[in-house]
């Protein structure tokens, strides 16, 4: 693939991709389309270990080095240190890590906005039942500088925590980051960003953020099979984080008749059981065909592209755009209420009428679309068209 020139790249891209075949794919923000190439690895992976049997030594120093270099590489796309970095299945995985590695008491408090995914909400509700601590909620609006002066409002002397996505869920909304880790550290309390639609769609660098904890998955925007993540630990926190779930291949020193054992003094001592190897040689796979797209190419693209469209359907009479329209402030996810179009479930339609494919919720008269790099502009002329049919249809 050549950098200098993006559609040549997208072309490229889209040859590796088969599911982008029979359908407009908008929904990588539950999951991505996989290339090929990082499919292919994951059943090479699958085939040699079953094959040559899983314990075999040459299989074992084959699938573990793969297993490292899922590490390196991921370590290399955030800006982290490798021994920084645990591997995990997905971000749910790292909140609870994170979660359940504070020693709470009742009245602590943890913050978190009211925009946040079930499984960025549920850890902490979950610790107000079992605890007795505080879940505070931070409203967002699109206005980084609101943002901003809410968490300073909210932090305070019984405040353990602070848990935001990098990202909206909701909306697709950039939240000013590294200006919340500042606030965050100048009060002497933590930082906890989930990364779910950040990483593989936009540049991050976690030391350059600031952040204590970060959490991101393979399986939305960078491409790779699903359960393959990471969790980002700070080198100062990796020691002082409790451990909740132990198993082998997290401790330097184990003896059970003393019953004694000394974990690793690595993020990797989160590690807690079998994980599936074959997935993280995917995850190598797909972050290298995204560090060879070029990340800056990856998010301008996305960018414009989103940027386009919503102008686009802004115009359109029954549809309300809920995602920021400011450039600077959004990313790829653009979220549409379709409460005044005369359509009981338009996101079925799509799929069932124009095999165009979107996360939707019927109920809610709620609609998100997840404008990735490799989608066509002809792709995009496709769905305006389907949504100013049902305009058309009041």
């Amino acid at each position: 693939m050549c950098p200098g020139d993006s559609l040549t790249d997208v072309q490229a891209l889209r040859e590796q991709i088969p599911a982008l075949d029979g359908c407009v794919y908008l929904n990588c923000g539950t999951f991505g389309p996989v290339p090929s190439q990082s499919t292919d690895e994951v059943v090479r992976l699958l085939r040699l270990i079953e094959s040559d049997g899983p314990f075999n030594p040459d299989v074992n120093e084959t699938v573990h080095k793969v297993y490292e270099t899922a590490r390196e590489s991921m370590s290399r796309f955030v800006g982290a240190s490798s021994d920084e970095i645990a591997l995990t299945r997905n971000v749910s995985d790292g909140i609870n890590i994170v979660a359940t590695g504070f020693d709470w008491e009742p009245g602590d408090e943890v913050i978190i906005t009211d925009q946040e995914h079930p499984s960025g909400a549920l850890p902490w509700i979950n610790l107000s039942r079992r605890y007795g601590i505080k879940v505070r909620m931070l409203p967002l609006t699109h206005n980084q500088d609101e943002t901003v002066a809410s968490l300073e409002d909210l932090i305070n002397p019984k405040t353990k925590l602070v848990f935001l996505s990098h990202v909206s869920t909701r909306t697709g909304y950039r939240l000013p980051a590294k200006r919340l880790c500042d606030v965050s550290h100048a009060n002497g309390v933590p930082i906890m960003l989930d990364g779910a639609h950040a990483v593989g769609q936009m540049a991050v660098d976690v030391k350059d953020l600031g952040c204590d904890f970060y959490a991101g998955c393979g399986h939305k925007w960078i491409l790779a099979p699903q359960g393959s993540g990471f969790l980002y630990i700070d080198r100062e926190w990796i020691d002082k984080l409790k451990l909740t779930w132990l198993g082998w291949g997290m401790t330097e020193e184990y003896d059970l008749p003393s019953l004694s054992f000394e974990a690793v003094s690595e993020a990797r001592r989160f590690e807690y059981a079998t994980m599936n190897w074959a997935h993280f040689g995917g995850l190598v796979k797909s972050i290298g065909v995204a560090e060879e797209l070029g990340i800056e190419n990856t998010e301008a693209r996305i960018s414009e592209l989103a940027t386009n469209l919503k102008q686009r359907l802004s115009d359109i009479p029954g549809i309300e755009i809920e995602s920021p329209m400011e450039p600077e402030i959004s990313t790829g996810l653009v979220a549409l209420s379709t409460a005044g179009l005369n359509h009981e479930a338009p996101g079925k339609w799509l799929w069932d009428e124009h095999r165009i494919l979107v996360a939707h919720n019927a109920e809610n008269q709620w609609m998100r679309l997840a404008v990735a790099h490799f989608l066509l502009e002809e792709e995009l002329d496709r769905f305006v068209e389907c949504m100013t049919e049902l305009s058309e249809d009041r």
